[in-house]
Protein backbone atom coordinates (compact mmCIF):
# COMPACT_ATOMS: atom_id res chain seq x y z
CA UNK A 1 0.00 0.00 0.00
CA UNK A 2 2.81 2.40 1.15
CA UNK A 3 4.88 1.95 -2.17
CA UNK A 4 1.36 2.21 -4.69
CA UNK A 5 0.91 5.78 -2.68
CA UNK A 6 4.79 6.53 -3.36
CA UNK A 7 4.55 5.71 -7.24
CA UNK A 8 0.77 7.69 -7.11
CA UNK A 9 2.07 10.59 -5.63
CA UNK A 10 5.37 10.29 -8.24
CA UNK A 11 3.08 10.38 -11.33
CA UNK A 12 0.72 12.78 -10.06
CA UNK A 13 3.16 15.30 -8.80
CA UNK A 14 3.67 18.16 -11.49
CA UNK A 15 7.19 19.43 -12.69
CA UNK A 16 7.65 22.59 -15.27
CA UNK A 17 9.31 21.58 -18.30
CA UNK A 18 12.52 22.69 -19.39
CA UNK A 19 13.23 21.43 -22.61
CA UNK A 20 11.99 21.36 -26.09
CA UNK A 21 11.16 24.06 -28.03
CA UNK A 22 8.75 25.57 -31.00
CA UNK A 23 9.32 26.78 -34.42
CA UNK A 24 7.91 27.92 -38.03
CA UNK A 25 8.21 25.47 -40.85
CA UNK A 26 8.52 25.86 -44.96
CA UNK A 27 8.58 23.04 -46.79
CA UNK A 28 8.67 22.19 -50.79
CA UNK A 29 8.97 19.00 -52.53
CA UNK A 30 7.70 16.92 -55.45
CA UNK A 31 5.67 13.85 -55.11
CA UNK A 32 4.25 11.04 -57.42
CA UNK A 33 0.34 10.91 -58.34
CA UNK A 34 -1.21 8.48 -60.43
CA UNK A 35 -3.81 9.65 -63.36
CA UNK A 36 -6.77 7.19 -64.65
CA UNK A 37 -7.98 7.91 -67.39
CA UNK A 38 -11.09 6.24 -69.91
CA UNK A 39 -10.90 5.69 -73.85
CA UNK A 40 -14.00 4.97 -76.04
CA UNK A 41 -13.70 1.40 -77.58
CA UNK A 42 -14.62 0.76 -81.06
CA UNK A 43 -18.80 -0.29 -79.80
CA UNK A 44 -19.11 2.97 -77.66
CA UNK A 45 -18.07 1.98 -74.41
CA UNK A 46 -15.07 3.85 -72.60
CA UNK A 47 -12.04 1.37 -70.98
CA UNK A 48 -10.02 2.14 -68.30
CA UNK A 49 -6.36 2.83 -69.70
CA UNK A 50 -3.21 1.71 -67.70
CA UNK A 51 -2.94 4.55 -65.13
CA UNK A 52 -0.21 7.09 -65.87
CA UNK A 53 2.32 8.03 -63.19
CA UNK A 54 3.49 11.80 -62.88
CA UNK A 55 5.91 13.97 -60.70
CA UNK A 56 3.92 17.34 -59.65
CA UNK A 57 4.99 19.82 -57.28
CA UNK A 58 4.05 20.83 -53.48
CA UNK A 59 4.39 23.47 -51.05
CA UNK A 60 3.41 24.18 -47.70
CA UNK A 61 4.10 25.56 -43.81
CA UNK A 62 3.41 25.37 -40.54
CA UNK A 63 4.25 25.21 -37.02
CA UNK A 64 7.21 22.50 -35.21
CA UNK A 65 7.34 21.03 -31.93
CA UNK A 66 10.69 19.76 -30.38
CA UNK A 67 10.91 17.12 -27.61
CA UNK A 68 13.62 16.88 -26.23
CA UNK A 69 16.67 19.20 -24.49
CA UNK A 70 18.75 20.89 -26.77
CA UNK A 71 22.35 19.78 -25.74
CA UNK A 72 21.33 16.50 -27.00
CA UNK A 73 21.94 14.50 -29.92
CA UNK A 74 19.08 12.97 -30.30
CA UNK A 75 15.25 14.78 -30.64
CA UNK A 76 12.07 14.40 -31.57
CA UNK A 77 9.73 16.43 -33.69
CA UNK A 78 5.95 16.78 -34.58
CA UNK A 79 4.99 18.75 -37.24
CA UNK A 80 1.26 20.45 -38.13
CA UNK A 81 1.39 22.29 -41.38
CA UNK A 82 -0.77 23.12 -44.85
CA UNK A 83 0.47 21.17 -47.95
CA UNK A 84 -0.56 22.20 -51.65
CA UNK A 85 -0.28 19.72 -54.25
CA UNK A 86 -0.49 20.77 -57.71
CA UNK A 87 -2.85 20.70 -60.18
CA UNK A 88 -2.84 16.70 -62.49
CA UNK A 89 -1.50 17.28 -66.00
CA UNK A 90 -3.92 15.78 -68.72
CA UNK A 91 -2.46 12.96 -70.69
CA UNK A 92 -0.58 13.67 -73.25
CA UNK A 93 -3.17 12.67 -76.42
CA UNK A 94 -5.40 15.59 -74.38
CA UNK A 95 -8.94 14.75 -72.80
CA UNK A 96 -11.53 15.21 -75.64
CA UNK A 97 -14.61 13.46 -76.99
CA UNK A 98 -12.33 9.52 -76.71
CA UNK A 99 -10.96 9.88 -74.00
CA UNK A 100 -12.41 11.10 -70.55
CA UNK A 101 -9.91 12.34 -67.99
CA UNK A 102 -10.68 11.46 -63.99
CA UNK A 103 -7.86 14.48 -62.91
CA UNK A 104 -8.19 17.13 -60.68
CA UNK A 105 -7.54 20.48 -62.77
CA UNK A 106 -7.17 22.43 -59.14
CA UNK A 107 -4.85 22.68 -56.27
CA UNK A 108 -5.30 19.99 -53.75
CA UNK A 109 -5.19 21.76 -50.07
CA UNK A 110 -4.17 18.73 -47.31
CA UNK A 111 -3.36 19.07 -43.41
CA UNK A 112 -0.59 17.12 -42.89
CA UNK A 113 1.11 15.71 -39.08
CA UNK A 114 4.53 14.02 -39.18
CA UNK A 115 5.93 12.53 -35.87
CA UNK A 116 9.82 11.44 -36.06
CA UNK A 117 13.27 11.77 -34.71
CA UNK A 118 16.27 14.14 -35.18
CA UNK A 119 19.64 11.97 -34.95
CA UNK A 120 22.81 14.16 -34.45
CA UNK A 121 25.75 12.37 -36.28
CA UNK A 122 28.47 15.04 -36.72
CA UNK A 123 29.20 18.15 -34.97
CA UNK A 124 27.91 19.90 -31.55
CA UNK A 125 23.92 20.54 -31.00
CA UNK A 126 24.69 23.80 -29.53
CA UNK A 127 25.98 25.01 -32.38
CA UNK A 128 26.67 23.50 -35.94
CA UNK A 129 25.68 19.96 -36.54
CA UNK A 130 24.60 17.35 -39.25
CA UNK A 131 21.90 15.32 -38.67
CA UNK A 132 20.17 12.18 -39.82
CA UNK A 133 16.46 12.67 -39.95
CA UNK A 134 13.51 9.69 -39.91
CA UNK A 135 9.30 10.97 -40.02
CA UNK A 136 6.27 8.99 -40.41
CA UNK A 137 3.09 11.22 -40.95
CA UNK A 138 -0.32 11.61 -42.76
CA UNK A 139 -2.21 13.73 -44.63
CA UNK A 140 -5.25 13.77 -42.53
CA UNK A 141 -7.00 16.53 -43.35
CA UNK A 142 -8.55 17.25 -47.00
CA UNK A 143 -11.90 18.31 -48.67
CA UNK A 144 -12.17 15.47 -51.55
CA UNK A 145 -10.94 12.89 -49.02
CA UNK A 146 -7.59 11.75 -50.50
CA UNK A 147 -5.83 11.16 -47.46
CA UNK A 148 -2.33 9.11 -47.64
CA UNK A 149 0.38 8.15 -45.35
CA UNK A 150 3.98 9.25 -45.72
CA UNK A 151 7.33 8.36 -44.43
CA UNK A 152 10.47 10.20 -45.16
CA UNK A 153 14.27 9.62 -44.19
CA UNK A 154 17.15 11.84 -45.24
CA UNK A 155 19.89 14.06 -43.92
CA UNK A 156 19.48 17.94 -42.52
CA UNK A 157 21.83 20.62 -40.28
CA UNK A 158 20.89 22.69 -37.74
CA UNK A 159 22.69 26.00 -36.37
CA UNK A 160 22.16 27.52 -32.84
CA UNK A 161 22.73 31.35 -33.56
CA UNK A 162 21.86 32.10 -29.95
CA UNK A 163 20.62 30.36 -26.76
CA UNK A 164 17.23 30.07 -27.60
CA UNK A 165 17.16 30.23 -31.77
CA UNK A 166 18.34 27.55 -33.85
CA UNK A 167 17.92 27.59 -37.57
CA UNK A 168 17.39 24.40 -39.69
CA UNK A 169 17.17 22.88 -42.68
CA UNK A 170 16.14 19.09 -44.45
CA UNK A 171 16.61 17.35 -47.34
CA UNK A 172 14.63 13.99 -47.08
CA UNK A 173 13.04 11.17 -49.58
CA UNK A 174 10.44 8.72 -48.76
CA UNK A 175 7.07 7.47 -50.26
CA UNK A 176 3.42 8.29 -49.81
CA UNK A 177 0.42 5.08 -49.63
CA UNK A 178 -2.81 5.70 -50.96
CA UNK A 179 -4.07 2.95 -52.85
CA UNK A 180 -0.19 2.41 -54.33
CA UNK A 181 2.86 3.58 -53.27
CA UNK A 182 4.00 7.38 -54.94
CA UNK A 183 7.74 8.96 -54.53
CA UNK A 184 8.30 11.89 -52.59
CA UNK A 185 11.72 13.89 -52.38
CA UNK A 186 10.93 16.98 -50.02
CA UNK A 187 13.39 19.96 -48.75
CA UNK A 188 11.81 21.82 -45.65
CA UNK A 189 13.70 25.00 -43.70
CA UNK A 190 12.46 26.90 -40.72
CA UNK A 191 13.50 28.54 -37.07
CA UNK A 192 13.08 27.25 -33.98
CA UNK A 193 12.64 28.52 -30.55
CA UNK A 194 14.44 26.06 -27.58
CA UNK A 195 12.89 26.83 -24.25
CA UNK A 196 15.97 25.59 -22.49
Amino acid sequence: MLASSFLAAALLSSTTAQAGGIGLLGTAGIHGDRVYYYKENSIGEFEQQAPLDQINPNLGGGIELVIGDKDYTINGTFRFYFLQDAPLQAPESGCDGETICNIRTTARDIGMIDAGLHFGILGEPERLQLVIIGMIGAGFMTLDNPEFIQTQVGVGGTYTIARHVQFHAEAVGGARYRKSFGPAVTGSAGVRYLFD
